[in-house]
Protein backbone atom coordinates (compact mmCIF):
# COMPACT_ATOMS: atom_id res chain seq x y z
CA UNK A 1 0.00 0.00 0.00
CA UNK A 2 1.45 3.52 -0.62
CA UNK A 3 0.76 6.15 2.30
CA UNK A 4 0.47 9.31 1.44
CA UNK A 5 -0.18 10.63 5.08
CA UNK A 6 2.38 9.33 7.68
CA UNK A 7 1.38 10.50 11.20
CA UNK A 8 3.19 10.29 14.73
CA UNK A 9 2.88 10.27 17.90
CA UNK A 10 4.96 12.65 19.54
CA UNK A 11 6.17 11.78 23.34
CA UNK A 12 7.52 8.83 23.39
CA UNK A 13 7.55 8.15 19.69
CA UNK A 14 9.44 11.08 18.09
CA UNK A 15 10.45 13.25 20.89
CA UNK A 16 12.69 11.32 24.08
CA UNK A 17 10.73 11.58 27.05
CA UNK A 18 13.39 9.84 29.61
CA UNK A 19 15.58 12.85 27.90
CA UNK A 20 14.01 14.81 30.58
CA UNK A 21 15.86 13.13 33.10
CA UNK A 22 19.14 15.17 33.61
CA UNK A 23 17.07 18.63 32.99
CA UNK A 24 14.74 17.90 35.96
CA UNK A 25 18.13 17.26 38.34
CA UNK A 26 18.16 20.73 39.55
CA UNK A 27 15.02 20.33 41.29
CA UNK A 28 14.80 16.61 41.66
CA UNK A 29 18.31 16.07 42.98
CA UNK A 30 19.75 12.10 42.09
CA UNK A 31 16.36 10.94 41.64
CA UNK A 32 15.38 12.89 38.94
CA UNK A 33 14.84 9.37 36.53
CA UNK A 34 12.80 8.28 38.97
CA UNK A 35 10.50 11.37 39.54
CA UNK A 36 10.12 11.13 35.44
CA UNK A 37 8.82 7.68 35.63
CA UNK A 38 6.13 8.40 38.19
CA UNK A 39 5.37 11.57 36.59
CA UNK A 40 4.65 10.31 32.98
CA UNK A 41 2.78 7.20 34.20
CA UNK A 42 0.55 9.89 36.68
CA UNK A 43 0.36 11.82 33.45
CA UNK A 44 -1.32 9.52 31.14
CA UNK A 45 -3.54 7.50 33.99
CA UNK A 46 -5.13 11.07 34.20
CA UNK A 47 -5.74 11.03 30.69
CA UNK A 48 -7.35 7.88 30.99
CA UNK A 49 -9.56 7.83 34.12
CA UNK A 50 -10.38 12.10 33.87
CA UNK A 51 -14.19 12.17 33.05
CA UNK A 52 -13.75 16.56 32.72
CA UNK A 53 -11.29 17.62 29.83
CA UNK A 54 -7.99 19.43 30.85
CA UNK A 55 -5.59 20.65 28.76
CA UNK A 56 -2.47 18.70 28.50
CA UNK A 57 -0.05 20.93 29.71
CA UNK A 58 -2.61 21.27 32.70
CA UNK A 59 -2.51 17.49 33.46
CA UNK A 60 0.67 17.65 32.93
CA UNK A 61 1.23 20.18 36.11
CA UNK A 62 -1.31 18.23 37.88
CA UNK A 63 0.34 15.20 37.43
CA UNK A 64 3.21 17.21 38.88
CA UNK A 65 1.65 17.84 41.91
CA UNK A 66 0.60 14.67 42.04
CA UNK A 67 3.61 13.18 42.62
CA UNK A 68 5.89 15.65 43.88
CA UNK A 69 3.73 17.84 46.17
CA UNK A 70 6.38 18.52 47.93
CA UNK A 71 8.41 20.85 45.50
CA UNK A 72 7.54 24.21 45.78
CA UNK A 73 5.29 25.86 43.02
CA UNK A 74 7.68 27.95 41.42
CA UNK A 75 9.95 25.06 40.43
CA UNK A 76 7.29 22.59 39.41
CA UNK A 77 6.23 25.07 36.91
CA UNK A 78 10.14 25.40 35.98
CA UNK A 79 10.01 21.43 35.60
CA UNK A 80 6.75 22.04 33.42
CA UNK A 81 7.92 24.10 30.67
CA UNK A 82 11.07 21.75 30.06
CA UNK A 83 8.24 19.62 28.34
CA UNK A 84 8.49 22.14 25.28
CA UNK A 85 11.90 20.83 25.13
CA UNK A 86 12.43 17.43 24.69
CA UNK A 87 15.63 16.38 22.53
CA UNK A 88 14.16 14.14 19.68
CA UNK A 89 15.22 10.52 19.19
CA UNK A 90 18.78 10.78 17.20
CA UNK A 91 17.33 9.30 13.61
CA UNK A 92 14.00 12.11 13.98
CA UNK A 93 15.21 14.80 11.93
CA UNK A 94 16.62 12.20 9.49
CA UNK A 95 13.55 10.05 9.23
CA UNK A 96 11.18 13.28 8.81
CA UNK A 97 13.44 14.60 5.93
CA UNK A 98 13.47 11.08 3.85
CA UNK A 99 9.52 10.97 4.29
CA UNK A 100 9.75 14.27 2.36
CA UNK A 101 11.66 12.89 0.01
CA UNK A 102 9.32 10.61 -0.39
CA UNK A 103 6.86 12.68 -0.72
CA UNK A 104 4.58 11.55 2.60
CA UNK A 105 2.84 14.57 3.84
CA UNK A 106 4.30 14.35 7.55
CA UNK A 107 1.68 14.79 10.74
CA UNK A 108 1.74 14.71 14.00
CA UNK A 109 -1.43 13.34 16.48
CA UNK A 110 -0.38 14.67 20.34
CA UNK A 111 -2.66 14.59 23.36
CA UNK A 112 -0.18 17.53 23.48
CA UNK A 113 -1.91 21.38 23.05
CA UNK A 114 -1.24 22.93 19.70
CA UNK A 115 0.89 25.44 21.52
CA UNK A 116 3.29 22.60 23.47
CA UNK A 117 3.45 20.41 20.29
CA UNK A 118 4.67 23.26 18.04
CA UNK A 119 7.22 25.04 20.59
CA UNK A 120 8.29 21.05 21.29
CA UNK A 121 8.88 20.76 17.19
CA UNK A 122 10.77 24.24 17.02
CA UNK A 123 13.05 23.60 19.55
CA UNK A 124 13.93 19.69 18.61
CA UNK A 125 14.26 21.32 14.89
CA UNK A 126 11.60 18.83 13.73
CA UNK A 127 10.01 20.17 10.75
CA UNK A 128 6.30 18.71 10.05
CA UNK A 129 3.16 19.23 7.36
CA UNK A 130 0.46 18.95 9.60
CA UNK A 131 -0.32 19.36 13.53
CA UNK A 132 -3.27 17.56 14.85
CA UNK A 133 -3.86 17.87 18.33
CA UNK A 134 -6.37 16.05 20.89
CA UNK A 135 -7.21 19.41 22.45
CA UNK A 136 -9.25 20.05 19.05
CA UNK A 137 -11.90 17.02 19.63
CA UNK A 138 -11.72 17.68 23.91
CA UNK A 139 -10.66 14.43 24.28
CA UNK A 140 -7.60 11.98 25.02
CA UNK A 141 -6.12 8.93 23.33
CA UNK A 142 -7.36 6.50 22.66
CA UNK A 143 -10.29 7.95 22.65
CA UNK A 144 -12.18 7.22 18.83
CA UNK A 145 -12.63 11.37 18.24
CA UNK A 146 -8.42 11.73 18.67
CA UNK A 147 -7.69 9.28 16.10
CA UNK A 148 -10.74 10.11 13.78
CA UNK A 149 -8.95 13.57 13.01
CA UNK A 150 -6.64 11.55 10.65
CA UNK A 151 -8.18 9.97 7.46
CA UNK A 152 -7.97 6.43 7.64
CA UNK A 153 -6.87 5.86 3.67
CA UNK A 154 -3.36 5.71 3.07
CA UNK A 155 -2.50 6.87 6.68
CA UNK A 156 0.23 5.31 8.71
CA UNK A 157 0.51 6.49 12.37
CA UNK A 158 3.50 6.12 14.09
CA UNK A 159 3.81 5.63 17.75
CA UNK A 160 6.39 3.82 20.18
CA UNK A 161 3.95 3.87 23.06
CA UNK A 162 2.07 0.10 22.76
CA UNK A 163 -1.21 1.69 24.17
CA UNK A 164 -1.09 3.92 21.58
CA UNK A 165 -0.42 2.24 18.59
CA UNK A 166 -3.39 -0.74 20.14
CA UNK A 167 -6.07 2.38 20.61
CA UNK A 168 -5.10 3.33 16.92
CA UNK A 169 -5.43 -0.16 15.62
CA UNK A 170 -8.63 -0.57 17.25
CA UNK A 171 -9.85 2.63 15.55
CA UNK A 172 -9.52 1.79 11.97
CA UNK A 173 -5.80 2.94 11.17
CA UNK A 174 -3.18 1.26 9.94
CA UNK A 175 -0.27 0.84 12.42
CA UNK A 176 3.52 1.50 12.42
CA UNK A 177 4.75 0.16 16.24
CA UNK A 178 8.53 1.48 17.02
CA UNK A 179 9.54 -1.36 19.69
CA UNK A 180 12.15 0.25 22.12
CA UNK A 181 11.76 -2.59 25.04
CA UNK A 182 8.33 -0.74 26.29
CA UNK A 183 5.39 -2.60 26.20
CA UNK A 184 3.64 -3.81 23.60
CA UNK A 185 0.31 -3.22 22.36
CA UNK A 186 -2.39 -6.09 23.11
CA UNK A 187 -3.34 -5.79 19.70
CA UNK A 188 -1.12 -6.88 16.57
CA UNK A 189 0.06 -3.92 14.80
CA UNK A 190 0.74 -3.25 11.06
CA UNK A 191 4.27 -3.15 11.44
CA UNK A 192 6.48 -4.32 14.17
CA UNK A 193 9.61 -1.89 13.55
CA UNK A 194 12.48 -0.79 16.07
CA UNK A 195 13.29 2.59 14.60
CA UNK A 196 12.15 5.67 13.41
CA UNK A 197 14.25 4.70 10.82
CA UNK A 198 12.42 1.55 9.75
CA UNK A 199 9.69 3.79 9.23
CA UNK A 200 11.32 5.45 6.50
CA UNK A 201 12.71 2.11 5.03
CA UNK A 202 8.82 0.87 4.97
CA UNK A 203 7.73 4.00 2.93
CA UNK A 204 10.41 4.08 0.77
CA UNK A 205 9.93 0.20 -0.18
CA UNK A 206 6.13 1.37 -0.49
CA UNK A 207 6.47 4.46 -2.37
CA UNK A 208 9.26 2.74 -4.88
CA UNK A 209 9.38 0.70 -7.74
CA UNK A 210 6.09 -1.43 -8.41
CA UNK A 211 5.44 -4.34 -10.62
CA UNK A 212 1.85 -5.76 -11.43
CA UNK A 213 1.59 -8.64 -12.72
CA UNK A 214 -0.12 -10.03 -15.88
CA UNK A 215 -2.45 -11.62 -13.62
CA UNK A 216 -3.27 -8.90 -10.97
CA UNK A 217 -4.81 -6.62 -13.87
CA UNK A 218 -8.26 -4.81 -12.89
CA UNK A 219 -11.36 -5.65 -15.43
CA UNK A 220 -13.49 -3.20 -13.11
CA UNK A 221 -12.38 0.24 -15.61
CA UNK A 222 -14.70 1.92 -17.71
CA UNK A 223 -15.56 0.10 -20.91
CA UNK A 224 -16.47 0.46 -24.43
CA UNK A 225 -19.09 -1.44 -26.71
CA UNK A 226 -16.52 -3.82 -28.57
CA UNK A 227 -13.53 -3.53 -26.41
CA UNK A 228 -12.35 -4.99 -23.33
CA UNK A 229 -10.09 -2.66 -21.13
CA UNK A 230 -7.88 -4.08 -18.08
CA UNK A 231 -6.37 -1.80 -15.30
CA UNK A 232 -2.51 -1.87 -14.60
CA UNK A 233 -1.26 1.45 -13.16
CA UNK A 234 -3.55 3.53 -11.69
CA UNK A 235 -3.75 5.76 -8.58
CA UNK A 236 -6.08 3.54 -6.32
CA UNK A 237 -3.97 0.59 -6.85
CA UNK A 238 -0.33 1.68 -6.78
CA UNK A 239 -0.44 5.46 -6.38
CA UNK A 240 0.16 6.72 -9.98
CA UNK A 241 -0.52 11.01 -9.72
CA UNK A 242 -0.34 11.64 -13.63
CA UNK A 243 -0.69 8.43 -15.97
CA UNK A 244 -2.93 5.24 -16.30
CA UNK A 245 -2.02 2.20 -18.17
CA UNK A 246 -3.76 -1.20 -18.67
CA UNK A 247 -4.42 -3.50 -21.77
CA UNK A 248 -6.76 -3.22 -24.36
CA UNK A 249 -8.25 -6.14 -26.23
CA UNK A 250 -10.39 -6.45 -29.46
CA UNK A 251 -11.74 -9.85 -31.01
CA UNK A 252 -11.36 -10.94 -34.58
CA UNK A 253 -13.47 -8.60 -37.02
CA UNK A 254 -14.66 -6.89 -33.95
CA UNK A 255 -14.69 -2.86 -33.27
CA UNK A 256 -15.41 -0.36 -31.00
CA UNK A 257 -17.99 2.12 -30.64
CA UNK A 258 -17.05 5.72 -31.47
CA UNK A 259 -15.96 7.54 -27.92
CA UNK A 260 -13.58 9.94 -26.78
CA UNK A 261 -11.60 10.36 -23.68
CA UNK A 262 -12.49 14.38 -23.42
CA UNK A 263 -9.06 16.04 -21.82
CA UNK A 264 -6.97 12.82 -21.69
CA UNK A 265 -4.01 12.14 -24.20
CA UNK A 266 -3.55 8.26 -24.95
CA UNK A 267 -1.00 6.28 -26.60
CA UNK A 268 -1.94 2.98 -28.13
CA UNK A 269 1.17 0.00 -28.34
CA UNK A 270 0.72 -2.41 -30.57
CA UNK A 271 1.35 -5.84 -28.90
CA UNK A 272 -0.27 -8.23 -31.33
CA UNK A 273 -2.82 -8.17 -34.05
CA UNK A 274 -3.27 -5.07 -36.61
CA UNK A 275 -5.12 -2.28 -35.30
CA UNK A 276 -7.35 0.38 -37.41
CA UNK A 277 -7.91 3.27 -36.46
CA UNK A 278 -10.64 5.85 -37.36
CA UNK A 279 -11.52 9.43 -36.59
CA UNK A 280 -12.74 12.67 -37.00
CA UNK A 281 -16.46 14.00 -36.82
CA UNK A 282 -17.81 11.52 -38.80
CA UNK A 283 -14.76 8.83 -38.75
CA UNK A 284 -14.07 10.22 -42.20
CA UNK A 285 -10.20 9.32 -41.28
CA UNK A 286 -8.29 6.11 -41.04
CA UNK A 287 -5.14 4.67 -40.17
CA UNK A 288 -3.18 1.21 -40.05
CA UNK A 289 -0.75 -0.08 -37.59
CA UNK A 290 0.73 -3.70 -36.49
CA UNK A 291 2.94 -4.66 -33.97
CA UNK A 292 5.80 -2.61 -32.60
CA UNK A 293 3.67 0.35 -33.29
CA UNK A 294 2.31 3.65 -31.44
CA UNK A 295 -0.54 5.21 -31.90
CA UNK A 296 -1.46 8.93 -30.37
CA UNK A 297 -5.06 9.84 -30.08
CA UNK A 298 -5.17 13.45 -28.89
CA UNK A 299 -7.72 14.85 -26.36
CA UNK A 300 -11.64 14.97 -27.41
CA UNK A 301 -11.20 13.67 -31.15
CA UNK A 302 -13.59 10.99 -31.90
CA UNK A 303 -12.27 7.74 -32.56
CA UNK A 304 -13.14 3.73 -32.99
CA UNK A 305 -10.32 1.20 -32.71
CA UNK A 306 -10.86 -2.12 -35.59
CA UNK A 307 -9.35 -5.23 -35.43
CA UNK A 308 -8.34 -5.43 -38.98
CA UNK A 309 -7.65 -8.91 -38.54
CA UNK A 310 -10.76 -11.46 -39.34
CA UNK A 311 -9.06 -13.93 -37.55
CA UNK A 312 -6.29 -12.79 -34.88
CA UNK A 313 -7.31 -10.40 -32.03
CA UNK A 314 -5.78 -7.69 -31.55
CA UNK A 315 -4.36 -7.11 -28.50
CA UNK A 316 -2.25 -3.11 -27.27
CA UNK A 317 -1.14 -1.70 -23.94
CA UNK A 318 -3.06 1.38 -23.43
CA UNK A 319 -1.49 4.49 -21.24
CA UNK A 320 -3.84 7.56 -20.42
CA UNK A 321 -2.26 11.22 -19.45
CA UNK A 322 -4.31 11.20 -16.37
CA UNK A 323 -6.16 9.12 -13.71
CA UNK A 324 -9.76 9.46 -14.18
CA UNK A 325 -11.41 6.99 -16.32
CA UNK A 326 -13.14 9.21 -19.03
CA UNK A 327 -15.01 7.37 -21.76
CA UNK A 328 -17.32 9.23 -23.73
CA UNK A 329 -19.08 6.62 -25.80
CA UNK A 330 -20.46 8.88 -29.25
CA UNK A 331 -23.52 7.94 -31.07
CA UNK A 332 -21.90 9.03 -34.60
CA UNK A 333 -23.30 7.92 -38.56
CA UNK A 334 -19.76 7.22 -40.21
CA UNK A 335 -18.86 8.44 -43.33
CA UNK A 336 -18.33 5.93 -46.00
CA UNK A 337 -15.99 5.01 -47.30
CA UNK A 338 -13.14 7.01 -44.83
CA UNK A 339 -9.59 8.78 -46.13
CA UNK A 340 -6.82 6.67 -45.61
CA UNK A 341 -4.37 9.04 -44.17
CA UNK A 342 -0.65 8.59 -43.87
CA UNK A 343 1.12 10.44 -41.45
CA UNK A 344 4.85 11.75 -42.23
CA UNK A 345 7.05 12.37 -39.16
CA UNK A 346 8.21 16.17 -39.52
CA UNK A 347 11.10 15.25 -37.14
CA UNK A 348 12.35 12.63 -39.43
CA UNK A 349 11.26 13.21 -43.07
CA UNK A 350 14.65 11.32 -44.35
Amino acid sequence: MRFELVAFDLYGTLLDVSGLAQRLEPFAGPDSAVLLARWRKAQLERTWRETVYQPFDVVTERALAEVAPAIDPKSRAKMCETWLSLPAFPEARTTLDSLRKARARRAILSNGTPAMIRAALSAAELEVDEVRSADEVRAYKTDPRVYALLPRERTLFVSGNGWDAAGAKRNGLKVAWIDRGTPAPDVEPDFHLHSLADVAALLWREHGVRVVKSGELDTNTAQTPGMSRAAAITHARIGAEKIWAGTVSIHANAKTGAHHHGALESIIYVVRGRARMRWGEKLEYTAEAGPGDFIYVPPWVPHQEINASRDEPLECVLVRSGQEPVVVNLDIAPAEPPEEVKWIDPIHRG
